[in-house]
C-alpha cells in the first residue's frame, strides 16, 4: 500500500504534507481507533549490526541483521575479499541501507546511540544515501528498559534474563578479531550471535509493549 498524505498523494506529489507529517494515518487513527503504527503499510524491523569497534568514522561493519515483524531474518556479513581489496564494509552499508528502507519503523536496542549514527557515518564516508529525516521511524528498547525496569545494568542481556527470554549468545574476542581480518569462520560465529540478537530483541519488545506509548521518532 502506498503512503499518501491527507490529500492522497505520494510523497513526490506533496512533500510538504509529508515534511508537516500530516498523513492519510491521522484518518486511519481516527476512523478505527487503532494506533498510528498498525497503519497498513507499516512494517516493523528489528536491527542489530556489529562492528570491528565503536567509532564509525575509523572502525567498520562486520554483520547486520534486520528481523521482520513476525517473518523472516536478512543479513549479510563482510568478506575476505571487501577487507583485500580496502573496499572494506562499503557494499554492506549499501545492502543494509537498501533493505533498511523496505521498513517504516525499525526497532534497536541502543540503537540511536550506537548503531544507526555508526551506519550513518558509514553512509556518508562512502557517499552512500541515507534515509532522510522522516522517512523511518524508531523505537530504542534500551530506553524503555532503563525507564521501566529497576536491573543491576541496563543491558539487552539483563533485560532477556529478568524476563527468562533465552538465546543470547557471546563470542570469544579472539573470534572478534579473526571476524575482522575476514576470517569466514569466524564472522560466521558473528552473524549466528547477530542473527539471536534479532529475534530476542523482537520478543524483548513484546514483551514490554503495554508499557509505554510508542511515539514517532525519526532514525
Amino acid at each position: 500500500m502506498t503512503l499518501r498524505c491527507k490529500h492522497r498523494h505520494t510523497i513526490d506529489e506533496h512533500p510538504a504534507c509529508f515534511a508537516n507529517n500530516d498523513l492519510a494515518e491521522r484518518r486511519y487513527v481516527k476512523d478505527t481507533g487503532k494506533p498510528w503504527y498498525t497503519y497498513p503499510g507499516y512494517k516493523i524491523g528489528y536491527l542489530d549490526i556489529e562492528t570491528s569497534g565503536l567509532i564509525g568514522e575509523k572502525d567498520y561493519i562486520l554483520t547486520w541483521c534486520i528481523k521482520e515483524k513476525g517473518g523472516e531474518i536478512f543479513s549479510d556479513k563482510i568478506t575476505k575479499r571487501d577487507i583485500s581489496t580496502y573496499r572494506l564494509d562499503k557494499r554492506i552499508v549499501k545492502t543494509l541501507i537498501d533493505k533498511l528502507c523496505e521498513f517504516r519503523i525499525i526497532v534497536t536496542y541502543y540503537g540511536t546511540k550506537f548503531d544507526i549514527p555508526f551506519l550513518r557515518t558509514r553512509a556518508l564516508k562512502f557517499g552512500i544515501t541515507f534515509p532522510t529525516y522522516g522517512h523511518i521511524y524508531t523505537w530504542d528498547l534500551y530506553y524503555t528498559v532503563r525507564s521501566k525496569l529497576s536491573l543491576t545494568r541496563n543491558t539487552l542481556e539483563r533485560a532477556c534474563a529478568l524476563l527468562g527470554i533465552e538465546g543470547k549468545t557471546h563470542v570469544d574476542l579472539n573470534v572478534w578479531q579473526l571476524a575482522a581480518l575476514g576470517d569466514e569462520k569466524s564472522l560466521k560465529e558473528v552473524l549466528t550471535h547477530n542473527e539471536y540478537d534479532v529475534i530476542i530483541l523482537e520478543e524483548l519488545h513484546d514483551r514490554l509493549s503495554f508499557t509505554r506509548k510508542w511515539i514517532k521518532s525519526s532514525i
